[in-house]
């Protein structure tokens, strides 16, 4: 839950987003010493501004954000202090056609702090189906045959392409059992 921010007496920190039409930048492109070149938006807002204000503000400058079918996407880039690299997180996503339940999720609510930056993804028209079976895994054939041959038993570590037998020996586990 949000607090109460009065933005008549709050003063507005800037935050820095970094927009992409068709996916979010990589994260080597954020350094200690350097950020993306471009497409960086720079705006005053407050801890309680919305994943949906956020998007309405980024559709005025970014024109393909005004697409009917755009879907914005948002992902935060805070600063790991352990390994001084920058690390990401997505918190959400805004669709033009389609109200959700992001769209009402603030900057706190996402563990916003101030110094994070925000990467936008845009992305136009539908998302597309992302398969898992594709032609990388090869025919789906179950026992026998594809990649289902080493799901339980068999396969490259099983000494008889069957179940364990009772003299196998954990493995990787010596003493421990």
């Amino acid at each position: 839950m949000a607090t109460t921010i009065d933005r008549e007496k709050e003063c507005p920190f800037l935050l820095r987003i970094f927009t992409r039409v068709g996916g979010h930048h990589a994260n080597h492109e954020y350094t200690i010493d350097s950020v993306p070149a471009t497409d960086e938006l720079q705006l005053y807002t407050w801890m309680n501004a919305t994943l949906e204000e956020l998007a309405q503000l980024i559709q005025e400058v970014v024109p393909d954000a005004q697409h009917p079918d755009a879907r914005v996407a948002f992902r935060l880039i805070y600063l790991d202090s352990q390994r001084a690299t920058y690390r990401s997180r997505d918190i959400g996503r805004v669709v033009n056609a389609k109200p959700n339940n992001d769209q009402q999720k603030t900057l706190d609510d996402c563990r916003f702090f101030i110094g994070d930056y925000l990467d936008v993804a845009i992305y136009i028209g539908p998302p597309k189906h992302i398969s898992r079976r594709g032609s990388d895994w090869g025919p789906r054939d179950g026992p026998g045959g594809g990649p289902m041959r080493n799901r339980l038993g068999g396969g490259r570590f099983s000494r008889d392409r069957g179940s364990f037998r009772r003299d196998d020996k954990p493995f990787g586990r010596r003493d421990r059992f």
